[in-house]
């Protein structure tokens, strides 16, 4: 669903409208808030934008934030074992892909520890996802460093559209057992609250010779909200999540150093809590502000690493009208990082304890050419960092609309990602490659050394869309960009001393470049029928290097989608999607193409009742979507995805 944006997890309506009793036509002109941060119509958005309804994620049968971006174009979701994905967007896929932001309610949750997202730690209760915002390509201007090659910003909804009582539990082959509950009520005369608590555990995965692997997960969290006036004009949220995981793990060789010198199994933790509290409103000029806070504190145990880590941020925006032709925004916001790890051989940061910071300002004004035809959007962000130095990241968009069907935009962009502390100031175990002599000679260890020294990462985007709305029952969305990356942080060769090679952390020479086109379409064929449809072409030109021969390799050329969904009689509903992978073709990662199917049964005997089946993966070979190259002496560990059906049971009450 082609929708928009909201700033920071507010909506702009008051209450959640009902997304499957609108036409095409109703939702293309509903008023959401835009990349932007500002109420817009979908046709009205100059950018590469989507997002998954909760309506979506219901249907779909995710159980994961990961597998519910599976439905969104230009995105690449591949899961690594029970726990672990890769996602990105637009290419240079990972483990700890570096050029996605992802926000919670505005609240980043990109890790500038190794850069990246952890994906088993974020989570919240799945029925309390109002969307889930994707933005392709770079922004940077309203979302900041990082904000490379997408953003994506998880929305939960208003306490006062979760009222009542919620109750969802089932279980499966994979999904062992997973179970939730919310309660909302109200607060005064116009304030409503939620609490909410969860539970699941998954099954470990099967490698190829279909022996069960120690990559078990389990989890318990639990959150609050509590949205209230303070007066007519101003607005306040305070929300919260605690939660505690357990994540089992293989720890593959990587030193000559006990324990690390042979496989082994462990359980790893995490603890982490978040407070964030947010207020907008009105000055008595008739402009509009935001100002939002958050603490958030993970600390995590592993065998190879142990962090804890604090982060406060403060972000203020405030938008003015200075005339009928100019819509200006600027903000300004402040974060503090303070990490203190626990060194290993395997890793090992120097200094293990620091505190370090992240300053910036925006400014962005949509100027109004021609009424309702024709307008630009300028606006840049200066931005200063511990790592990589001070960055100007700007960006100008054009956005024709000659009248309600058609809508044509393009845009130019600068973008940067900012070094990792890991790139910076870790020594990281790689593992050994084989010399062919025999003991004590017959390993070379390898070590990722730091650069302290290291530039940011740069990208010039230049990207253009066409939508168009065929009939009151089909419209489509195509997007094509060309993006130019300087300054690539990748291995350059370090001194080899005794039995150790180096490898240091370092800017390329030489930039890369990808190119590529999505199309997002939807077809209401009848009033109980709809098709949903996506496709990704992407190419990667990427210079060749024996040192990182990976890169073009780890995302596939071409990836789809197709979902099916049917109301029928007697209250159920049926749901199909089939999805199709390009194969990664990379030394590390030769993963073949892959098409599977997932299928979803649901009846609703009673309003507020509904029982579901869920079968996942169906109809593929077993094999990996992904191979975790974590070891640089190891090819990817191949991990089959397994085949999953579940029951589940909602009630509301």
């Amino acid at each position: 669903m082609a929708l928009n944006f909201n700033v920071m997890g507010s909506a702009v309506a008051d209450s959640a409208p009902d997304i499957e009793g609108f036409s095409i036509n109703e939702l293309m002109q509903m008023e959401v808030s835009s990349v932007s941060r500002k109420s817009q119509t979908v046709s009205d958005t100059a950018a590469a934008a989507f997002v998954i309804s909760q309506e979506d994620i219901r249907r779909s049968g995710a159980t994961s934030i990961p597998d519910a971006l599976r439905m969104a174009p230009g995105l690449e979701v591949a899961q690594i074992n029970s726990s672990v994905w890769a996602v990105t967007a637009r290419g240079f896929n990972s483990r700890y892909a570096n050029k996605l932001l992802v926000l919670m309610d505005g609240r980043s949750v990109y890790t500038p520890l190794f850069s990246g997202v952890f994906w088993d730690l974020q989570d919240t209760l799945m029925e309390d996802i109002e969307r889930i915002e994707v933005i392709r390509g770079p922004g940077a201007v309203m979302w900041g460093a990082n904000a490379v090659n997408g953003v994506i910003n998880i929305i939960t909804k208003k306490a006062k559209d979760t009222q009542g009582n919620l109750f969802v539990a089932g279980g499966g082959n994979q999904e062992r057992g997973f179970a939730g509950y919310r309660h909302g009520g109200r607060v005064g005369d116009d304030g409503s609250y939620r609490v909410y608590a969860k539970t699941f555990e998954r099954d470990s995965f099967v490698n190829a010779a279909g022996e069960r692997l120690h990559d078990d997960w389990r989890s318990v969290q639990a959150g609050f909200r509590i949205d209230d006036r303070i007066s007519n004009d101003s607005r306040y949220t305070v929300q919260g999540d605690v939660y505690r995981k357990t994540i089992g793990n293989t720890v593959v060789p990587q030193t000559v150093l006990p324990p690390f010198n042979r496989e082994f199994n462990v359980d790893e933790h995490a603890d982490g809590a978040n407070l964030l509290a947010r207020w907008e409103g009105n000055f008595s000029d008739g402009s509009e502000f935001m100002l939002q806070g958050y603490y958030d504190r993970v600390n995590f145990s592993a065998a190879a690493l142990s962090d804890s880590q604090d982060m406060l941020d403060i972000d203020f925006q405030h938008r003015l009208h200075p005339n009928a032709d100019h819509d200006l925004m600027w903000g300004a916001s402040y974060r503090f990082i303070h990490s203190t790890t626990e060194n290993t051989s395997a890793i090992a940061f120097t200094p293990n304890s620091l505190g370090y910071h992240n300053g910036s300002v925006f400014v962005q004004d949509d100027i109004t050419l021609i009424d309702d035809t024709l307008r630009l959007t300028l606006g840049t962000k200066l931005e200063e960092s511990h790592f990589g130095n001070t960055q100007i990241q700007p960006n100008a968009r054009l956005m024709w609309t000659p009248n309600h069907v058609h809508s044509v935009w393009a845009s130019v962009s600068r973008a940067s990602r900012t070094p990792a502390r890991g790139e910076a100031q870790a020594n990281v175990a790689l593992g050994g490659v084989p010399t062919g002599l025999p003991a004590p000679f017959d390993q070379v260890q390898v070590i990722a050394q730091p650069n302290p020294n290291l530039r940011a990462e740069k990208v010039f985007a230049a990207e253009i869309g066409y939508r168009t709305q065929w009939t009151e029952k089909l419209s489509t969305d195509i997007t094509a960009f060309n993006n130019q990356y300087s300054d690539r942080v990748l291995f350059r060769r370090g001194e080899l001393v005794g039995l150790t090679q180096s490898l240091i952390w370092s800017n390329a020479q030489q930039d890369f470049t990808t190119r590529g086109i999505e199309i997002a379409g939807e077809w209401h064929v009848l009033d109980w029928m709809r098709f949903t449809g996506n496709y990704s072409h992407l190419k990667m030109e990427i210079p060749q290097d024996p040192l990182n021969p990976d890169i073009a390799g780890l995302s596939p050329r071409h990836r789809g989608s197709l979902r099916w969904q049917m109301d029928l009689p007697e209250k159920i509903k049926l749901d199909f999607t089939l999805r199709h992978v390009g194969r990664l073709y990379s030394t590390s990662q030769a993963v073949p193409a892959y098409t599977t199917f997932d299928a979803r049964l649901a009846y609703e005997p009673y309003n507020g009742v509904e029982f579901a089946v869920i079968a996942q993966n169906l109809f593929s070979p077993r094999h990996p979507e992904y191979k975790d190259s974590s070891a640089l002496s190891l090819p990817g560990t191949a991990v089959e995805v397994p085949r999953s059906i579940y029951g589940k049971l909602s009630w509301r009450f």
